[in-house]
Protein backbone atom coordinates (compact mmCIF):
# COMPACT_ATOMS: atom_id res chain seq x y z
CA UNK A 1 0.00 0.00 0.00
CA UNK A 2 1.11 3.46 -0.73
CA UNK A 3 1.04 5.77 2.01
CA UNK A 4 -0.38 9.47 1.40
CA UNK A 5 1.68 12.57 2.61
CA UNK A 6 -0.79 12.89 4.98
CA UNK A 7 -0.86 9.39 6.54
CA UNK A 8 3.11 10.22 7.03
CA UNK A 9 3.04 13.23 9.12
CA UNK A 10 0.21 11.48 11.02
CA UNK A 11 2.02 8.12 11.51
CA UNK A 12 5.22 10.55 12.82
CA UNK A 13 3.13 12.94 15.09
CA UNK A 14 1.75 9.47 16.66
CA UNK A 15 5.64 7.90 17.33
CA UNK A 16 6.43 11.49 18.64
CA UNK A 17 3.64 12.27 21.00
CA UNK A 18 3.80 8.19 22.12
CA UNK A 19 7.89 8.78 22.90
CA UNK A 20 6.46 11.92 25.03
CA UNK A 21 3.96 9.58 27.10
CA UNK A 22 6.12 6.81 27.88
CA UNK A 23 8.99 9.50 29.06
CA UNK A 24 6.75 10.84 31.15
CA UNK A 25 4.84 7.34 32.48
CA UNK A 26 8.69 6.54 33.45
CA UNK A 27 9.58 9.90 35.21
CA UNK A 28 6.40 9.75 37.09
CA UNK A 29 7.37 5.99 38.37
CA UNK A 30 10.97 6.91 38.69
CA UNK A 31 10.26 10.33 40.99
CA UNK A 32 8.19 8.34 43.18
CA UNK A 33 10.59 6.03 43.88
CA UNK A 34 14.77 6.62 43.13
CA UNK A 35 14.08 10.13 41.74
CA UNK A 36 16.70 9.05 38.41
CA UNK A 37 16.49 7.39 35.13
CA UNK A 38 18.69 4.28 34.20
CA UNK A 39 21.24 5.47 31.70
CA UNK A 40 20.58 2.21 28.99
CA UNK A 41 17.06 3.51 29.36
CA UNK A 42 17.58 7.08 28.91
CA UNK A 43 19.64 6.03 25.67
CA UNK A 44 17.04 4.03 24.62
CA UNK A 45 14.86 7.09 24.33
CA UNK A 46 17.36 8.89 22.32
CA UNK A 47 18.12 6.28 20.32
CA UNK A 48 13.81 6.18 19.49
CA UNK A 49 13.65 9.62 19.39
CA UNK A 50 16.45 9.93 16.31
CA UNK A 51 14.74 7.12 14.25
CA UNK A 52 11.45 9.70 14.41
CA UNK A 53 13.60 12.32 13.24
CA UNK A 54 15.05 10.53 10.26
CA UNK A 55 11.90 10.04 9.48
CA UNK A 56 10.62 13.43 9.72
CA UNK A 57 13.27 14.59 7.79
CA UNK A 58 13.14 12.31 5.44
CA UNK A 59 9.42 13.45 4.74
CA UNK A 60 9.78 16.86 4.88
CA UNK A 61 13.27 17.88 4.27
CA UNK A 62 14.56 19.67 7.21
CA UNK A 63 17.48 19.05 8.69
CA UNK A 64 16.55 18.41 12.44
CA UNK A 65 19.69 17.59 14.30
CA UNK A 66 19.41 14.11 16.17
CA UNK A 67 20.48 13.67 19.50
CA UNK A 68 23.54 12.23 21.50
CA UNK A 69 23.64 11.75 24.96
CA UNK A 70 26.00 14.39 26.26
CA UNK A 71 28.46 13.78 29.05
CA UNK A 72 26.75 16.85 31.39
CA UNK A 73 23.46 14.53 31.68
CA UNK A 74 24.86 11.48 33.40
CA UNK A 75 25.81 10.97 36.64
CA UNK A 76 29.44 10.71 37.89
CA UNK A 77 28.87 6.45 37.28
CA UNK A 78 27.49 7.28 34.26
CA UNK A 79 24.79 5.08 34.98
CA UNK A 80 21.88 7.22 35.97
CA UNK A 81 20.08 10.29 34.23
CA UNK A 82 18.46 13.12 36.82
CA UNK A 83 14.79 13.09 36.28
CA UNK A 84 14.85 16.60 35.08
CA UNK A 85 16.73 15.70 32.52
CA UNK A 86 14.69 13.63 31.10
CA UNK A 87 11.32 16.05 31.56
CA UNK A 88 13.99 18.62 29.53
CA UNK A 89 14.07 15.95 26.89
CA UNK A 90 10.39 14.70 27.34
CA UNK A 91 9.28 18.27 26.42
CA UNK A 92 11.28 19.09 23.30
CA UNK A 93 9.77 15.99 21.95
CA UNK A 94 6.10 17.31 22.98
CA UNK A 95 7.41 20.70 21.36
CA UNK A 96 8.54 19.07 18.13
CA UNK A 97 5.18 16.97 18.13
CA UNK A 98 3.27 20.19 18.15
CA UNK A 99 4.85 21.05 15.52
CA UNK A 100 4.40 18.12 13.40
CA UNK A 101 0.62 18.21 14.44
CA UNK A 102 0.49 21.70 13.12
CA UNK A 103 1.64 20.30 9.97
CA UNK A 104 -0.80 17.22 10.05
CA UNK A 105 -3.90 19.98 10.50
CA UNK A 106 -2.16 22.11 7.42
CA UNK A 107 -2.51 18.99 4.78
CA UNK A 108 -5.46 17.52 6.26
CA UNK A 109 -7.09 20.87 5.03
CA UNK A 110 -5.92 19.93 1.39
CA UNK A 111 -9.06 17.19 1.91
CA UNK A 112 -7.30 14.39 1.44
CA UNK A 113 -10.09 11.43 1.38
CA UNK A 114 -9.58 8.74 4.09
CA UNK A 115 -10.01 5.05 3.01
CA UNK A 116 -13.52 3.55 3.54
CA UNK A 117 -12.05 0.51 5.94
CA UNK A 118 -10.44 3.46 8.46
CA UNK A 119 -11.94 5.45 11.29
CA UNK A 120 -12.82 8.91 10.34
CA UNK A 121 -11.59 10.61 13.36
CA UNK A 122 -9.59 8.76 16.28
CA UNK A 123 -11.43 8.41 19.23
CA UNK A 124 -8.74 8.91 21.00
CA UNK A 125 -6.92 11.89 19.89
CA UNK A 126 -9.88 13.86 18.00
CA UNK A 127 -7.69 13.52 14.97
CA UNK A 128 -9.24 13.53 11.29
CA UNK A 129 -8.35 9.71 10.18
CA UNK A 130 -6.32 7.19 12.09
CA UNK A 131 -2.93 8.09 12.18
CA UNK A 132 -1.33 4.57 12.03
CA UNK A 133 -3.29 4.13 8.94
CA UNK A 134 -3.32 0.18 8.41
CA UNK A 135 -4.47 -1.25 5.33
CA UNK A 136 -7.10 -3.55 5.10
CA UNK A 137 -7.40 -7.64 4.69
CA UNK A 138 -10.47 -8.68 3.38
CA UNK A 139 -9.72 -12.28 4.35
CA UNK A 140 -8.44 -11.61 7.81
CA UNK A 141 -11.12 -12.25 10.94
CA UNK A 142 -10.96 -9.60 14.19
CA UNK A 143 -12.05 -12.85 16.98
CA UNK A 144 -13.57 -10.03 19.72
CA UNK A 145 -14.37 -12.42 22.89
CA UNK A 146 -13.62 -12.75 26.77
CA UNK A 147 -10.03 -13.89 27.87
CA UNK A 148 -11.86 -15.69 30.93
CA UNK A 149 -10.53 -19.75 31.13
CA UNK A 150 -14.60 -20.29 30.57
CA UNK A 151 -14.43 -19.39 27.08
CA UNK A 152 -11.06 -20.86 26.20
CA UNK A 153 -12.70 -24.17 24.55
CA UNK A 154 -15.14 -22.29 22.66
CA UNK A 155 -12.18 -20.33 20.61
CA UNK A 156 -9.90 -23.10 20.15
CA UNK A 157 -12.22 -25.79 19.30
CA UNK A 158 -14.65 -23.97 17.87
CA UNK A 159 -13.77 -20.87 16.44
CA UNK A 160 -9.63 -20.75 15.87
CA UNK A 161 -10.39 -24.84 14.45
CA UNK A 162 -12.56 -23.68 11.73
CA UNK A 163 -10.73 -20.16 10.76
CA UNK A 164 -7.46 -22.76 10.42
CA UNK A 165 -9.31 -24.91 8.71
CA UNK A 166 -10.63 -22.50 6.02
CA UNK A 167 -7.49 -21.68 5.91
CA UNK A 168 -9.05 -17.57 7.18
CA UNK A 169 -5.92 -15.29 8.86
CA UNK A 170 -7.06 -14.09 12.11
CA UNK A 171 -6.66 -11.90 15.14
CA UNK A 172 -7.28 -12.23 19.00
CA UNK A 173 -5.68 -9.04 20.99
CA UNK A 174 -3.71 -11.05 23.71
CA UNK A 175 -1.96 -13.01 20.86
CA UNK A 176 0.08 -10.24 20.26
CA UNK A 177 2.60 -9.01 23.53
CA UNK A 178 3.76 -5.22 22.78
CA UNK A 179 4.07 -2.11 24.59
CA UNK A 180 1.32 -0.36 22.62
CA UNK A 181 -1.60 1.34 23.61
CA UNK A 182 -4.18 -1.79 24.23
CA UNK A 183 -6.94 0.50 22.53
CA UNK A 184 -4.71 1.50 19.83
CA UNK A 185 -4.12 -1.85 18.98
CA UNK A 186 -7.41 -3.10 18.98
CA UNK A 187 -8.73 -0.65 17.28
CA UNK A 188 -5.99 -1.18 14.43
CA UNK A 189 -6.57 -4.64 14.24
CA UNK A 190 -10.83 -4.37 13.83
CA UNK A 191 -9.77 -1.84 10.69
CA UNK A 192 -7.45 -3.93 8.99
CA UNK A 193 -9.79 -6.76 8.98
CA UNK A 194 -12.86 -7.55 6.70
CA UNK A 195 -14.67 -9.48 9.18
CA UNK A 196 -15.28 -9.33 12.59
CA UNK A 197 -16.57 -12.35 14.98
CA UNK A 198 -17.73 -11.09 18.56
CA UNK A 199 -18.50 -13.67 21.15
CA UNK A 200 -20.83 -11.52 23.46
CA UNK A 201 -21.15 -14.32 25.84
CA UNK A 202 -20.98 -12.56 29.16
CA UNK A 203 -21.54 -9.51 28.50
CA UNK A 204 -17.94 -8.17 28.61
CA UNK A 205 -18.38 -4.32 28.25
CA UNK A 206 -14.60 -4.59 26.29
CA UNK A 207 -16.45 -7.23 23.60
CA UNK A 208 -19.05 -4.45 23.25
CA UNK A 209 -16.83 -1.50 22.72
CA UNK A 210 -15.27 -3.92 19.60
CA UNK A 211 -18.58 -4.92 18.38
CA UNK A 212 -19.57 -1.22 18.36
CA UNK A 213 -16.44 -0.46 16.67
CA UNK A 214 -16.77 -2.93 13.99
CA UNK A 215 -20.39 -2.36 13.07
CA UNK A 216 -19.36 1.50 12.82
CA UNK A 217 -16.74 0.35 9.90
CA UNK A 218 -18.69 -1.30 8.40
CA UNK A 219 -17.40 -4.60 8.90
CA UNK A 220 -19.22 -7.59 8.18
CA UNK A 221 -19.96 -9.39 12.18
CA UNK A 222 -20.98 -12.46 13.22
CA UNK A 223 -22.65 -12.48 16.58
CA UNK A 224 -21.98 -15.57 18.64
CA UNK A 225 -23.47 -16.03 22.34
CA UNK A 226 -23.34 -19.39 24.56
CA UNK A 227 -26.97 -20.69 25.70
CA UNK A 228 -26.71 -19.06 29.15
CA UNK A 229 -26.49 -15.37 28.04
CA UNK A 230 -29.68 -13.46 28.24
CA UNK A 231 -29.87 -11.75 24.73
CA UNK A 232 -29.89 -8.32 24.90
CA UNK A 233 -33.03 -5.91 23.74
CA UNK A 234 -30.69 -3.38 21.79
CA UNK A 235 -29.25 -6.33 19.47
CA UNK A 236 -32.72 -7.92 19.31
CA UNK A 237 -33.10 -7.59 15.79
CA UNK A 238 -29.50 -8.70 15.00
CA UNK A 239 -29.17 -12.24 13.47
CA UNK A 240 -26.10 -14.44 16.20
CA UNK A 241 -25.61 -18.33 16.47
CA UNK A 242 -26.30 -19.54 19.59
CA UNK A 243 -24.21 -22.45 21.10
CA UNK A 244 -24.30 -25.09 23.98
CA UNK A 245 -20.90 -26.13 23.18
CA UNK A 246 -17.51 -26.06 20.99
CA UNK A 247 -18.87 -28.39 18.75
CA UNK A 248 -21.85 -27.22 17.82
CA UNK A 249 -20.46 -23.81 17.46
CA UNK A 250 -17.84 -25.74 15.34
CA UNK A 251 -20.50 -26.84 12.87
CA UNK A 252 -22.60 -23.75 13.04
CA UNK A 253 -19.60 -21.31 12.06
CA UNK A 254 -18.16 -23.79 9.36
CA UNK A 255 -22.15 -24.01 7.56
CA UNK A 256 -21.72 -20.09 7.83
CA UNK A 257 -18.37 -19.20 6.45
CA UNK A 258 -18.40 -21.71 3.93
Amino acid sequence: MEYTTLQRYRAVSYEFNQLYKKILMHIEDRASAEGYIYADTYRGWVNEYNRIVKKYNGLTGANLSIKSVQEYELSSTHKTVRTDIAHAFAQSIKELADRVDSEVLAEQNKDTPIPAHQMRVCFKTGAKGCPLCPPEKKNKVFVAMPFSDDYRDSYEYGIKLILDQLAIEHYRADNEISNKDIMCKICREIQSCGRVIANISGLNPNVMLELGLAYGLGKEVIVIKDKKTTSISDLGSVEYIEYSHAGELQQKLLLLLQ
